[in-house]
């Protein structure tokens, strides 16, 4: 009976230790005989690194600049013409561009961890996990976004101290911003240009995102049905019942060319002339450098440039 009360105590002891001591989402563990680090990851998927890596391949783009920040090292990257490439990967093995990978050079380059993109690169989540490969799916839009992944960046490379040194220089500098706007809310209609046609952006495009960060109330979301994506179509008739304040336009493509036939549009249209942000001059061209794409390190830039033409006077002390 001794011996069974005994056999049962340290059998809980056990489980104790086990599921008190084993590895927390997003956690780094380094206690000997147990993995580096898991991580639940934008697709909701449960990530495992047994070790840390020393052999990283990132797919996109926009990821260099935030890996550089932290301090990551690469052994291959995508093909890219996304921003600026820091020096430290210019001269990496690149492994092809975003939508066309060829994931045998990615395999070849032996890596212990991918970054990939939520959503896009799917497809070759089963080939790289088949060769034991470990596959982080992220997805950077939001300011909330890049943050994230400025964390998960420095815990894979061991450099958490200096993710959290740019994660508090970017939230200062956001915060600095913030701080100078007035209480008074705007209004605001985001258009996005295409060669094609007009949408309306929602609070979950990178625009829309900033305005909200920046307390305009946007009238697409106004009325508030679920609707996926980011933007729905355009109705020249629902903005003039709305009459926005400011508008904003985003584009795709050739940006001088769409801005000029929309400024043509709204010129020659008499239903544009009545609303209060043309006659009061408030139309804004947004630029596709912070605005198309997630700006990443660039969303100070990015925050202050929406702010300005809404709120120059709040600015008018800056150089």
């Amino acid at each position: 009976m001794k011996r069974y009360v005994v056999f049962v105590a340290l059998f809980i002891v056990a489980v104790l230790v086990i599921s008190g001591c084993g590895p927390k989402t997003g956690q780094t563990v380094k206690t000997n005989g147990q993995v580096y680090l898991t991580v639940t990851d934008d697709e909701g998927r449960k990530v495992v690194l047994p070790n840390k890596p020393e052999r990283i391949v990132a797919l996109a783009g926009s990821d260099l600049t935030l890996l550089d920040a932290v301090d990551v090292n690469l052994v291959g990257r995508v093909t890219t013409k996304v921003g600026n490439i820091p020096a430290r990967y210019k001269d990496l093995p690149e492994v092809g561009v975003t939508t066309g990978l060829n994931i045998e050079k990615v395999v070849a380059l032996k890596p212990d961890c991918v970054l990939a993109i939520a959503g896009q690169h799917d497809k070759y989540i089963q080939l790289l996990e088949s060769n034991n490969i470990p596959v982080f799916m992220l997805r950077i839009k939001s300011f909330e976004d890049v943050k994230a992944k400025l964390h998960l960046m420095s815990q894979i490379a061991g450099t958490e101290a200096k993710g959290d040194a740019v994660i508090a220089k970017l939230d200062k500098e956001v915060n600095g911003i913030l701080n100078k706007l007035p209480k008074e809310k705007q209004t605001v209609v985001i258009l996005h240009a295409t060669a094609k046609n007009v949408t309306v952006e929602l609070d979950t495009s990178i625009a829309g995102g900033i305005a909200k960060m920046l307390q305009l109330e946007n009238v697409a979301d106004a009325g508030n049905k679920k609707i996926s994506g980011d933007k729905v179509p355009y109705s020249l008739e629902e903005l003039v019942n709305r009459n926005p304040s400011v508008i904003f336009l985003t584009s795709m493509g050739e940006g001088p060319d769409i801005e000029k036939r929309m400024k043509a549009d709204v010129t020659s249209n008499p239903a544009w002339s009545s609303l209060s942000a043309v006659k009061n001059g408030k139309f804004y061209v947004l630029p596709e450098k912070y605005f198309l794409l997630s700006p990443g390190l660039n969303y100070p830039a990015a925050i202050r440039y929406m702010a300005k033409q809404v709120y120059p006077e709040a600015f008018t002390n800056e150089k």
